[in-house]
C-alpha cells in the first residue's frame, strides 16, 4: 500500500509540474507583450497573433492527443509533450524574428495538448469516480499557480532580468521535468500505460466506433460550447488583453491592471477543488455548469455596458469572471468523463477541452484586429469590442441550459 501510495504521488506531481509550466506559458504574455514586443518591433495584431498560435495548435490536437494517449498510453506521449514545450520556450528565447518566435508557442501548445490529456487520464487511473471532481480541482488549482506566476511575480522577475533570460531558465527546467516523466511515471499496478487493464490490451483495443461515439455525442459538444463561453473568454484577456482593456480602455496603471488579472486567477484556483468537492458531494454537475455560465455573462455585460469601470468595478468583474470559469471547468470535465465509456475518457475530454483553445484563440486575434483597425478611436474601442467575449459568453449559457446530469449515473455503477 505504501508502495502504491508513493508511486501515485510521485506521478501526480511530475505531472502536475508539467501541467503548472504549461499554465505559465500560457499566460505569459500578458507580462512579457510590451518587451517582447519591444524586442521584435511588433504591433497589436502581432502579439494577438503570437500568443494566439499557442492556442489555435493547442486546439487543433487536443482530439489528435487524446486519441494517442488513449491508444498509446501516457508515459511517453507526457515525456514528450514535455519535452516539446521546453524546447519551445528556449526557441522563443532565441528568436531574432517574428517567424522564429511564433514556432516557440507552437512547440509549447503542441507539446501541452499532449500533457493536458495525460494529466486528466492519469488522475482517471489512479483515483477512483468518488475522487475525481476534487483531484481535477487541485490540478486546475495547481496550473492556475502557474498562471498567477505568469502575471505580478513575473513582471517582479521583469524588473531584475531580461524576458529572453526567464524563457531560456524555463525551457531547461521543463527539459529536466521531461526526463522525470520518462524515468518515473508509473502506472497502478494491474494497469498498462494506458487504461486497459494489462494483459488485455488485444481484448480491449480502442474501436473506431468509440471515438466516433465521442465525436457524435450532443452532450459533449453542448460541454464544448458551454466552457468555451467561461474559460475561452476569460483565458483571452488573463491571458494577454486583459492589461490593455483596463489600462488603455478603463486608464488603469500597468501595476493596477496586472494586480486585477493576478486576483482573477486566485478564484478560478481556489474555487477548482471546492466546486470538485461539492460537486462529488452533492452528486450534481449540471447545476453547477450552468449557474457558471450565468455569472459569466453578467461580469461580461457588466464590463461592456458599465458606466463607470474603474479599479474597483473592474476588480469584482474579473474576480466573477475568474470564479465562474473555474467552477465550470473542473465540473465540465468530470461530466465529460462520466458521459462516454472509460476506454474513450481521454478522448472526450480533450474534445471538450478543444472549444476553450478554440475560442481563446479566435477572441485574441479579433480582438486585436479589431483594435488596430479602428486605432483613432482611442480608448474606447477597447470596450466596445467586448461586445465579442459578450456574445459568446451568451452562446455559453445557451449550450449550459442543455447539459444532462451525469453524477447520478456514474454513481449507478459503483
Amino acid at each position: 500500500m505504501q508502495e502504491k501510495s508513493t508511486a501515485r504521488a510521485i506521478s501526480y506531481a511530475l505531472l502536475a509540474t508539467a501541467f503548472f509550466i504549461g499554465f505559465f506559458n500560457r499566460f505569459a504574455p500578458a507580462t512579457f507583450a510590451a518587451p517582447i514586443g519591444n524586442s521584435l518591433g511588433l504591433e497589436a495584431t502581432a502579439l494577438g497573433g503570437l500568443a494566439a498560435m499557442h492556442f489555435w495548435v493547442y486546439t487543433v490536437m487536443q482530439v489528435p492527443a487524446g486519441l494517442v494517449i488513449d491508444r498509446f498510453g501516457i508515459r511517453l506521449p507526457a515525456a514528450l509533450g514535455t519535452l516539446l514545450t521546453g524546447v519551445g520556450a528556449i526557441i522563443l528565447s532565441m528568436a531574432s524574428s517574428y517567424s522564429a518566435a511564433l514556432l516557440g508557442p507552437l512547440l509549447v501548445g503542441l507539446g501541452m495538448s499532449l500533457v493536458f490529456v495525460a494529466v486528466m487520464k492519469s488522475n482517471a487511473i489512479w483515483f477512483d469516480g468518488r475522487q475525481f471532481g476534487l483531484v481535477t480541482g487541485v490540478t486546475l488549482l495547481i496550473g492556475t499557480l502557474g498562471s498567477i506566476v505568469s502575471e505580478a511575480p513575473a513582471r517582479l522577475l521583469l524588473a531584475l532580468t531580461d524576458w529572453r533570460v526567464i524563457f531560456m531558465v524555463l525551457g531547461v527546467l521543463t527539459l529536466i521535468v521531461a526526463a522525470l516523466i520518462l524515468l518515473s511515471w508509473r502506472a497502478p499496478a494491474g494497469y498498462s500505460d494506458g487504461m486497459q487493464p494489462a494483459g488485455q490490451a488485444g481484448q480491449n483495443v480502442l474501436r473506431r466506433e468509440l471515438w466516433l461515439d465521442v465525436l457524435k455525442s450532443r452532450q459533449l459538444w453542448l460541454l464544448l460550447v458551454a466552457i468555451a463561453g467561461t474559460n475561452g473568454t476569460f483565458y483571452a484577456f488573463a491571458g494577454l488583453w486583459g492589461t490593455h482593456l483596463l489600462s488603455d480602455g478603463y486608464g488603469l496603471s500597468g501595476a493596477s491592471a496586472s494586480l486585477v488579472l493576478t486576483l482573477a486567477l486566485v478564484p478560478y484556483g481556489l474555487c477548482s477543488p471546492i466546486v470538485g468537492k461539492l460537486s462529488d458531494s452533492w452528486r450534481t454537475r449540471k447545476h453547477f455548469i450552468w449557474l457558471s455560465s450565468l455569472l459569466n455573462v453578467v461580469a461580461w455585460l457588466w464590463l461592456l455596458c458599465g458606466s463607470d469601470v474603474g479599479f474597483a468595478a473592474s476588480l469584482v468583474c474579473f474576480l466573477v469572471l475568474g470564479l465562474s470559469s473555474g467552477a465550470q471547468v473542473t465540473v465540465a470535465f468530470a461530466a465529460a468523463k462520466e458521459s462516454v465509456p472509460a476506454a474513450v475518457a481521454g478522448s472526450a475530454i480533450a474534445l471538450v477541452n478543444m472549444g476553450v483553445f478554440l475560442v481563446t484563440a479566435i477572441v485574441q486575434t479579433v480582438y486585436g484586429w479589431l483594435i488596430a483597425s479602428a486605432a483613432a478611436d482611442g480608448a474606447s474601442v477597447y470596450i466596445t469590442a467586448l461586445w465579442l467575449p459578450v456574445g459568446i459568453s451568451v452562446l455559453g449559457f445557451v449550450a449550459a441550459l442543455g447539459v444532462r446530469e451525469t453524477y447520478p449515473e456514474q454513481e449507478a455503477e459503483h
